[in-house]
């Protein structure tokens, strides 16, 4: 075999069966779909889920305990219980202010794969889907009034966690499964790390959601994909805003 070809390809490594679930685990945890304070299902309930073994599942939660995701309570009545990650702020902020490109890359990201997902959920959306996020929008602004009332990260958590259930709910309507990870991929590179520096919410937070909402209702693609690039540009204002304080 010549050089060129060789370098070309490099060795194949077995992914152990916990790793995926560590990931997936990680994924609905990061997306908020499962918040702190919640009860993850039992160790027998997960091995069914994920269709792996208990002994997988053990190696699994093992991990996440150490990152600190999830406390395991044992014995009787004991489970897994989501915890809020800890973030040294200041430390972030800082890194994030060295490393601008990063804070682009991501918006740039979430740009391409969410306006894509927002145009082709305009044109095949179902009742279904348009119930989903119309609750989903009446959630997002009650928390969000909440969240300015009373300022707390648990509220701020609240909010993300509908928010990012909104967004994932229109990818959901594009009908698309590789554009629904995408989306979801683009959103975790993102939220991962800025959102987890914000203790408190702008009054700005909720802004866009209806437009779109209404704009994907009517059935018009263009349009849907227009104002959910305004919106997401306007977060990246903010938080490019915030990084100058």
């Amino acid at each position: 075999m010549s050089d060129v070809h060789a370098s070309a390809l490099s060795p194949v490594r077995q992914i152990p069966a916990h790793e995926l679930v560590v990931d997936q685990m990680r994924l609905a945890l990061e997306l908020g779909q499962f918040r702190p304070g919640d009860r993850l299902p039992t160790e027998r309930e997960l091995a069914e889920i994920l269709d792996v073994s208990r002994t997988t599942v053990r190696a699994a939660v093992a991990v996440l305990e150490r990152e600190g995701l999830i406390a395991v309570r044992r014995g009787r009545g004991g489970g897994f219980t989501v915890q809020a990650p800890v973030y040294d702020a200041a430390e972030m902020r800082r890194e994030f202010r060295r490393n601008k490109r990063a804070i682009r890359d991501a918006f740039d990201y979430r740009i391409i794969v969410e306006t894509g997902a927002t145009r082709l959920a305009a044109g095949r959306r179902r009742a279904a889907d348009l119930n989903e996020l119309h609750k989903l929008l009446r959630g997002m602004d009650t928390a969000l009034h909440t969240a300015l009332a009373e300022q707390s990260a648990q509220h701020t958590n609240d909010f993300q966690t509908l928010d990012s259930a909104f967004h994932l709910g229109i990818a959901q309507a594009a009908q698309n499964d590789r554009l629904l990870d995408a989306v979801a991929d683009a959103r975790r590179r993102m939220w991962l790390p800025v959102g987890a520096i914000f203790g408190r919410l702008e009054p700005n937070a909720n802004d866009y959601h209806e437009a779109i909402l209404e704009a994907i209702e009517n059935r018009e693609p263009e349009l849907a994909a227009a104002r959910m690039e305004e919106h997401i540009n306007d977060t990246r204002q903010t938080i490019e805003a915030w990084l100058k304080r």
